[in-house]
């Protein structure tokens, strides 16, 4: 169930985010500021506090490597992410994103690459605290979450 409110994103005391571009062609669409406020939108809205994120913004040769190394997919995909604890209510992960599949998906959907890419970090923080996207229903509950944090 979605709660109602605004959340403002504000960074949470003793919380370590780590950004990295290891992205060798593209500089980040959005600032440092905005990937830590969809963050911490998800991470007040569902109730949780994390302890340290870690986002990599990566290309789409090294997102395919981690996803066939510790997935078993030979694809590329716009997110992986990497839960580093089982605590549901203090989070530690690190999320990897594919700026060229996002660049690509943003053009595919209509969505625009920033607008995409902040969907991408929304849905990687949804992962982090708990969130599936196997099944449908699963599916189909993440996107109104990712939508709802976008509205916020």
């Amino acid at each position: 169930m979605i709660k109602k409110g605004k959340y403002k994103g504000k960074i949470q005391k003793n919380s370590s985010i780590l950004i990295n571009n290891f992205h060798p062609a593209y500089k980040l669409p959005i600032s440092h500021k905005i990937v830590k406020e969809s963050l911490s939108k998800v991470m007040d809205g569902e109730d949780c506090r994390f302890n340290e994120i870690i986002v990599n913004f990566v290309n789409n040769r090294m997102i395919r490597k981690l996803n066939s190394d510790h997935l078993k997919h030979d694809y590329f995909t716009d997110i992986i992410t990497f839960p580093y604890n089982d605590k549901s209510n203090e989070i530690e992960g690190e999320l990897f994103i594919s700026l060229d599949t996002v660049k690509k998906n943003g053009k595919i959907y209509g969505t625009g690459y920033k607008p995409e890419l902040i969907r991408v970090i929304i849905h990687g923080a949804l992962h982090l605290t708990g969130y599936k996207d196997k099944t449908k229903s699963q599916k189909e509950l993440i996107r109104k979450k990712e939508n709802f944090y976008l509205s916020c």
